[in-house]
């Protein structure tokens, strides 16, 4: 027997769900013909969505947790983590929702709001391998809140996910890295226990194969629960002490890159004419610096927006049409990378 969704009841009251999903919560005005359609559905086909079943047990919070899977004392500045947290506010606020921000991690905050019911609805960033409290979940019947994770893994796949093409983007971006002539690539990395750390690593190495360039350990530099700026830092330090130098650097997050050349400028270096710097994200600050940063645009606005919408469809007992969905990035081509002939 086909279970009825609110899909169902929005074609015979002749409404939106949306506007099924209002009169359930009991939040905004509808019109009372209207009304009074979706509840003669609702009776007719004797139909009890999850949320509406949460709210008649008193336990609907009305809140959607974001657990950002950090220690508390990290200090968070990422830019398209910011754009994801502003896309998930923009629209749970619109569907009538809190945003509950969690800084803590995972394996420590999942327990806790699984036994408490604190939240309706939780959204992992930051996601790392072997999260315990998600393996566990994942392996049995897990919990009645929904989850959505804004990373892709093989182990958790049991979760829906919405995540950037980490892996692809960073090969493709090799790629045309590799396509300007250069051989000589420098990595500059956060902790590579971090999902989309290590997926784009995946990339790149892949990209270094395939074009027979050698990966060379002592152009490669990792740095962990430190800045971006802080590690662009350091690794410009590392970077002058180096006997035998790069043509350029790949470096993860814009602002490491940022930071990495205002490191190397200052010790006597010229970008782009003594070595090419790259990064990922393209921030706003990228396009004014000196030179205007090469990057990868990525858009966290967007992934919020497909995350909470996932989540309220999970929310509204609907099925997903696509249970892992991905981004592809697109290559911002200016001025720090230069073509080698």
């Amino acid at each position: 027997m086909k279970t009825t969704t609110i899909s169902d009841i929005a074609s015979i009251a002749g409404v939106s769900k949306s506007t099924v999903s209002r009169v359930l919560t009991g939040n905004s005005f509808v019109d009372s013909s209207k009304k009074v359609r979706i509840l003669k559905a609702i009776e007719d086909t004797e139909y009890v969505p999850k949320l509406a079943a949460r709210s008649l047990r008193g336990s609907s919070t009305r809140t959607i947790g974001v657990i950002l899977n950090l220690d508390p004392d990290y200090h968070f500045s990422d830019f398209v983590s910011m754009e994801t947290l502003r896309g998930i506010s923009s629209s749970a606020q619109k569907s009538g929702y809190r945003v509950s921000v969690i800084i803590e991690p995972c394996n420590a905050a999942i327990p806790t709001i699984i036994r408490d019911k604190s939240v309706d609805a939780l959204i992992v960033m930051g996601l790392k391998e072997k999260e315990e409290a998600l393996l566990s979940l994942s392996n049995t019947e897990g919990s009645e809140i929904p989850i959505v994770l804004l990373n892709y893994s093989q182990e958790y796949k049991a979760f829906p996910s919405v995540s950037f093409s980490n892996e692809e983007n960073a090969y493709d971006f090799s790629m045309y890295v590799i396509s300007m002539g250069h051989e000589d690539i420098g990595l500059i990395d956060s902790s590579r226990d971090v999902l989309a750390v290590a997926n784009r690593n995946h990339g790149i190495l892949r990209a270094l194969k395939e074009s027979r360039i050698r990966h060379n350990p002592e152009w490669y530099f990792e740095y962990s629960n430190i800045s971006g700026m802080e590690a662009g830092k350091r690794a410009a330090s590392s970077f002058m002490k180096l006997e035998r130098k790069p043509s350029v650097v790949i470096a993860s997050e814009d602002d490491i890159a940022l930071s990495f050349i205002a490191g190397i400028t200052s010790a006597g270096l010229r970008v782009p004419e003594d070595i090419s710097v790259v990064g990922v994200d393209n921030i706003p600050m990228s396009q004014y610096s000196n030179p205007p940063l090469t990057t990868e645009k990525v858009e966290g606005y967007r992934r919020g927006i497909m995350a909470f919408k996932m989540l309220k469809t999970l929310l509204d007992g609907e099925e997903l049409k696509e249970k892992h969905m991905k981004i592809r990035s697109v290559i911002v081509e200016r001025d720090s990378l230069k073509k080698i002939n």
